[in-house]
């Protein structure tokens, strides 16, 4: 597997790229509620909707604005020895054709989620996803990994869409859902599953978007 590097140098070209990038081709960048209160002193991993090509980049945004710790971002291998600069951002590998190497990537997930002062993005629905589809593919990847943890974690499921209005560019919309113990999830997956759609429901039917922050602005 390959694991993930950290440059500052790629900082110092991937952020500025990133913002104009956004800013480009979006209006606005809204949170419809608060990130919640996160405990400094426990892992944490993010589960956004996987719905568009520029998942990571918006998950990448709100870390630095919002969450201040090291981002950690799954991708499949293929992907990420295609794209090589994601690794030097915090992109590492998973290899879905290779037991061992799952194996390994599950290890190595588990270790980094398991500092405070990182975080690791997962996409539980494990694919592109359309917000049209009816029913909610989630896979059971998470839950796997949680079974491995033995330490205090904690996982928020967050929620993306695009909104188009009177502008030519869409707006970003965000939701973040309830934030989920490790501890909850492993005596029931379904608590993440439910929430997960929950929230993303929730954000399906938000309205009046421009009342909410926009984080373009911070």
């Amino acid at each position: 597997m390959i694991k993930a590097e950290h440059k500052w140098w790629a900082r110092l070209i991937f952020n500025p790229y990133t913002d104009r990038l956004l800013k480009k081709n979006f209006g606005n960048f809204y949170l419809v509620n608060d990130l919640p209160d996160l405990d400094n002193s426990a892992g944490l991993i993010i589960t956004p909707n996987h719905f568009s090509w520029w998942d990571g980049f918006i998950v990448d945004f709100i870390s630095r604005k919002l969450i201040k710790r090291k981002i950690h971002v799954m991708m499949l291998e293929e992907q990420l020895k295609r794209y090589w600069f994601f690794n030097k951002v915090g992109a590492y590998s998973i290899n879905i054709t290779n037991p061992v190497s799952m194996v390994k990537t599950l290890h190595y997930t588990r270790d980094i989620a398991g500092s405070n002062e990182n975080f690791v993005v997962l996409f539980p629905q494990g694919k592109i996803q359309s917000l049209n589809e009816k029913s909610v593919s989630i896979k059971e990847g998470l839950k796997v990994l949680l079974d491995t943890v033995k330490f205090e974690l904690y996982v928020l499921p967050m929620a993306v869409k695009f909104e188009y209005g009177n502008n030519k560019n869409p707006d970003i919309v965000v939701r973040f859902g309830r934030l989920l113990k490790a501890t909850e999830i492993k005596s029931d997956f379904e608590v993440f599953a439910g929430e997960f759609t929950r929230n993303l429901e929730s954000l399906k039917t938000t309205t009046k978007i421009e009342a909410f922050k926009n984080i373009f602005k911070i």
